[in-house]
């Protein structure tokens, strides 16, 4: 009761967006701390993916390697 959450992913996802990073999953953690002003903090884990390599890279890069 009387708890207002705050979190700001925005920021982190745009910056990692352009390199092909996606957002897959949010895991909140037990850890809590608490701040000078009393405000609670926690601590969570993001999981990100991003798209494998097209298979014709792949097989391009292992005959260059065998030559």
């Amino acid at each position: 009761q009387g708890v207002e959450v705050q979190t700001d992913y925005v920021p982190l996802l745009n910056s990692l967006a352009m390199y092909g990073w996606q957002l897959t999953c949010v895991l909140p953690t037990p850890i809590v701390k608490t701040n000078r002003e009393g405000n609670l903090s926690t601590k969570q884990i993001v999981f990100l993916q991003r798209p494998s390599l097209p298979q014709k890279a792949k097989k391009k890069e292992s005959k260059v390697n065998s030559l």
